[in-house]
């Protein structure tokens, strides 16, 4: 099983600077549940994402896909907020 510390810098940390700036960024806290599973909440320009960034159980996904899935989220997340409606960071934020 992943540490915190090691999901944070695997999987969370790579998928948020992908997508957000750090103007944007304003929480971001993860959660570690009983079982194993990780759950991310963040709060960009005021508006709060919530996702499961690790789920206990799932043994086929590496850390890779769940990073990439995260980051797609992500990227949906922008696409439909007040701050960034209909931006496409597909490949990063706008500068």
């Amino acid at each position: 099983m992943e540490s915190l510390v090691d999901v944070m810098r695997v999987v969370v940390e790579p998928a948020v600077r992908a997508v957000l700036t750090d103007r944007e960024l304003t929480s971001m806290h993860l959660t570690r549940d009983q079982l194993g599973g990780y759950s991310l909440s963040l709060v960009a320009v005021g508006e709060t994402f919530q996702d499961w960034v690790v789920q206990d159980g799932v043994p086929h996904l590496t850390l890779a896909d769940w990073r990439e899935r995260l980051r797609s989220n992500l990227v949906d997340f922008v696409a439909e907020s007040g701050f960034g409606w209909g931006q496409d960071r597909e490949h990063g934020p706008l500068g």
